[in-house]
């Protein structure tokens, strides 16, 4: 048995669908938080006195600007460093950026949102290179 496969996660099986499930739910959460600041924007803009100009801004542009530049060497990293512990950094950076969004008592504290988006960057790639470990690669039969 050679050192690589000796050290390779073992394919198919319960653990294979612990883990899917785990990212299911951390992409639910991802969704969640991506989408909840469209959501309360009318509660937002009334709280923080932010006009639609500035609030479109922030969760659209930025947050996608800096998912996009985040994204590309984070998908790189997860190739070369522990996909779990990316997963696991991205899921506390972007709840703690989410966490001090829900303390803002003013616009440019609510722009922490920024680190919501470069958080989230992470668990993509991070998360399909994990589960491509954990699953073999004639699993899907044409």
């Amino acid at each position: 048995m050679s050192e690589q496969t000796k050290d390779a996660p073992e394919t198919g099986g319960p653990y294979a669908h612990y883990v899917l499930a785990t990212l299911v739910v951390i992409y639910v959460f991802n969704f969640i938080d991506r989408h909840i600041l469209s959501i309360l924007t009318e509660d937002i803009k009334a709280d923080l006195g932010a006009t639609d100009a500035q609030m479109g801004f922030l969760f659209g542009t930025v947050f996608a600007v800096f998912y996009a530049v985040f994204g590309i060497p984070l998908a790189r990293f997860a190739d070369v460093w522990v996909r779990r512990s990316i997963i696991a950094g991205g899921l506390v950076a972007w709840s703690a950026m989410t966490a001090l969004s829900g303390l803002a008592k003013s616009f440019p504290v609510l722009a922490c949102r920024i680190g919501v988006g470069i958080g989230e960057a992470a668990a993509s790639p991070a998360a399909f290179s994990l589960l491509s470990d954990y699953y073999p690669r004639n699993a899907v039969r044409q």
